[in-house]
């Protein structure tokens, strides 16, 4: 089956993958989440593991977020069934055949961590579910139900935060006083102890004998004897620069001479949010040109431009900056899609 990255192409099956229901092993029925349209549109003549007739999506606005959004409808179009879970009339609920309403943080009892901080936590439920809303787990244990599907979930939605509660309190807080389940239902944070600077690799700093690293040597590799034997010239045995896909030196560079990036916006995370009003009108969605490029082409601030592709296209108003290269425009990732009657964004 297809990895998760051209990386493990031919490596064993990772240890904290779970194998499928009728997978012959833990990666057999596994794609990238990039490459969904493609599966589904091409399916098993197309090198890919299955015909795919239903898509179930949760914690996900997938048609907004995922690369080729044309393509994408294009494939949900295609599948036989697609049923979603969510909160929010996105892009993606409105191709459901069934909308399955999911609780909010304030409706059901949850664990928080900090990412690169150094706290986690519970979330305790502030509210009952409104309406019809049901967390993740309910859904899944009532589908599976429904489903003749007996042994799917044998433990509560309280032993399952008891669960990660304590993983966590092995690794990070080393069983510290405070970082127990009970103690976070009352003050719902736990700072683990943050006394030794952070220190990358330590373990095979200080210890490289009881500690080497993942690699053939245990050593760190400059050279990868490992990928020098796959031969694979996107794959090379030392770090080294590679030609970007349709990158500013491909051919197409003279059709489309400004190369788009997507950067992060400070009016939503991804495309969370990006259906406040008031943050909608605190922050414009622009797309950011250079002056220089602005002028050649006769474009103010403030104008609206039509920016396109092969694969799609969209307006929107000029930001005209010098914050910007030359030969490069950005539009910030994570708008809500809303197309007109002709298709354009």
């Amino acid at each position: 089956g297809a990895p998760r990255n051209p990386v493990e192409e031919g490596w064993p099956a990772r240890r904290d993958t779970v194998k499928a229901r009728g997978a012959n092993t833990n990666s057999s029925a596994k794609i990238n989440v990039g490459q969904i349209a493609d599966a589904v549109l091409k399916g098993k003549s197309g090198g890919y593991p299955a015909d795919y007739k239903l898509l179930y999506l949760a914690n996900t606005n997938y048609v907004n977020q995922i690369l080729n959004t044309n393509k994408t409808i294009e494939a949900f179009k295609a599948v036989e069934f697609i049923a979603v879970q969510e909160q929010f009339m996105t892009a993606t609920a409105k191709f459901a055949d069934i909308l399955l309403p999911v609780n909010t943080f304030f409706e059901r009892d949850d664990f928080t961590s900090g990412g690169a901080t150094p706290w986690y936590g519970l979330v305790n439920k502030s509210v009952e579910s409104l309406h019809e809303s049901k967390s993740h787990l309910e859904i899944a244990q009532g589908i599976a139900r429904a489903m003749g599907v007996k042994d799917y979930n044998d433990k509560t939605e309280e032993e399952w935060l008891k669960g990660i509660v304590e993983g966590y309190r092995e690794v990070f807080a080393k069983d510290s006083e405070g970082s127990d389940y009970e103690t976070l239902r009352e003050k719902a944070l736990y700072k683990f102890p943050t006394d030794k600077p952070y220190v990358a690799f330590r373990e095979q700093i200080e210890d490289s004998e009881k500690h080497p690293f993942h690699t053939p040597s245990g050593k760190i590799e400059i050279y990868s004897q490992e990928l020098a034997d796959w031969n694979n010239p996107e794959l090379p045995p030392i770090p080294k620069y590679i030609e970007a896909w349709e990158g500013r030196n491909d051919p197409l560079a003279k059709e489309y001479p400004l190369q788009l990036i997507t950067t992060h916006s400070r009016r939503r995370a991804h495309s969370q949010f990006d259906n406040i009003p008031w943050l909608t009108e605190l922050i414009t969605q622009t797309v950011q040109i250079n002056t220089a490029d602005a002028r050649a082409r006769g474009v103010g601030k403030g104008d609206l431009v039509r920016v396109y592709n092969s694969r799609g296209q969209t307006v929107l108003p000029a930001e005209v900056t010098q914050r910007i290269m030359p030969g490069v425009v950005n539009i910030p990732e994570g708008a809500w899609l809303s197309f007109d009657e002709s298709g354009v964004d």
